[in-house]
């Protein structure tokens, strides 16, 4: 069983080649060159990458932000890429897994810049220059967070005898609003036009799965309480709030009461190369008294009440094997590699959806219990690309919880919540997607 489980996972990672032979980024250099400040970051290889812009959005808070997204590369979570430093131009420079197969290196600014974007080789690495209208810098950036020394030695130029490739330069600032994509590969940087790029900036997507559904009923309580309908009323709810408050680009997995393997669910979000997958539920315990809000992230857990509940929500699926793989330890395995990279955002997304939840209801309504954000072994969870959570929102099997789960203002009030907690995790300066 070993020698079987050892081999599919090797040919699992002949599918996966960016997995298994990706580049890194070795470290960022920010430094003044006086008109322009200069962020070196080094790669292990020469890779492609795009440049562009997020303007600034004052109603949030949000400086204007300029990115370097390197294709091929996965990053060490171990490694602390993040810098703040003491800049005219940058204030803070920092890196993140933005999709399975690329890294999004982000520089928040403090004004407007004009761009220049070039590659280097001997060693390889990426070269921003950002040059400021009109500032005039008031002495050299400094350091606050230190990274980890790079295992071969730094080198600022090109070897001798090996002459500077001339830099490719923006000829024009970047417009006020909407981002300007630039693509590049070493030597040659292809740089569009706003009215070309801004079409191709692609908005959030976002995966709404309503629990259950068809046949698999889910939970049932008093007061005509069944888990997929109330999982379906929030989820509408929850996906009209993102469409017409953020302009995000919404997909649910099912739209009516049919089934939808859990298998079929997370298949939506990845082919969708979405950027967060958000599962709702209701609960049920064997103590009626049981209540409250609590929201999961993947992770195995030996939490017996934890098993328990992740047993009921695997539900249908887990009767008829339809997600379940021949070898748990391989599903597992598999997914701690896919998963293992968005974790940390996974957690995050959990945490700010969790304390947006309990904020937004419990004002309003006595014994709302804070259940806290825990990890569990979600089957829907499982194989995810992207930052994937999984919303408890309340306790079917509870009388009193049951009633107000079945009450459109108390789902709605539910779906707000929830609403106000994305929003917060896409505003989170460490979120990588947008930053």
């Amino acid at each position: 069983m070993k020698a079987l489980l050892m081999a599919l996972v090797a040919a699992w990672s002949l599918t996966m080649p960016c997995v298994a032979s990706a580049a890194a980024i070795r470290g960022i250099r920010p430094t003044n060159e006086g008109e322009s400040t200069r962020v070196v970051i080094e790669v292990t290889e020469t890779t492609p990458y795009r440049w562009g812009l997020v303007p600034a959005d004052a109603a949030r808070g949000l400086p204007a932000r300029f990115y370097v997204d390197i294709d091929g590369v996965r990053l060490d979570p171990r490694q602390k890429l993040d810098l703040t430093i003491s800049d005219p131009r940058v204030r803070h420079v920092r890196a993140g897994q933005n999709t399975l197969g690329s890294a999004r290196v982000v520089m928040d600014l403090t004004g407007p810049v004009i761009p220049t974007v070039f590659a280097l080789q001997s060693p390889a690495r990426i070269v921003v220059d950002l040059r400021g209208s009109g500032v005039e810098p008031s002495r050299a950036p400094t350091v606050v967070a230190k990274q980890p020394a790079p295992a071969t030695q730094r080198v600022d130029g090109p070897p001798p005898g090996r002459a500077l490739p001339p830099p490719m330069v923006a000829q024009n600032p970047l417009p006020p609003e909407g981002p300007v994509i630039v693509t590049g590969k070493p030597g040659a940087t292809t740089v569009k036009s706003a009215a070309a790029a801004i079409p191709k900036a692609r908005r959030v997507r976002v995966v709404i799965d309503a629990g259950h559904g068809g046949k698999d009923p889910g939970a049932r309580g008093p007061h005509g309480a069944v888990e997929k309908d109330i999982t379906l009323d929030i989820a509408r709810r929850l996906a009209r709030k993102l469409k017409d408050r953020l302009g995000f680009d919404v997909t649910m997995t099912r739209q009516g009461d049919q089934y939808v393997s859990l298998g079929g669910r997370k298949d939506v979000a990845n082919r969708l190369d979405a950027d967060l997958f958000v599962s709702v539920h209701a609960n049920a315990a064997k103590n009626k008294r049981s209540h409250g809000i609590e929201t999961y992230y993947l992770k195995n857990s030996n939490d017996r009440a934890t098993l328990r509940l992740a047993n009921l929500e695997n539900g249908v699926d887990m009767l008829i094997g339809g997600d379940v793989s021949t070898d748990a330890d391989l599903s597992y395995i598999l997914s701690d590699i896919i998963q293992g990279q968005k974790e940390a955002d996974s957690i995050r997304a959990a945490r700010h959806i969790q304390d947006a939840l309990i904020g937004e209801v419990k004002p309003h309504y006595t014994e709302v219990d804070d259940l806290g954000v825990k990890q569990g072994p979600f089957l829907v969870l499982d194989g995810t690309y992207m930052a994937a959570v999984l919303v408890e929102t309340g306790f079917v099997s509870n009388a009193s919880e049951a009633k107000r789960l079945t009450a459109a203002t108390y789902r709605d009030a539910l779906a707000e919540g929830m609403f106000e907690g994305i929003q917060r995790y896409f505003e989170d300066d460490r979120t990588a997607l947008l930053r």
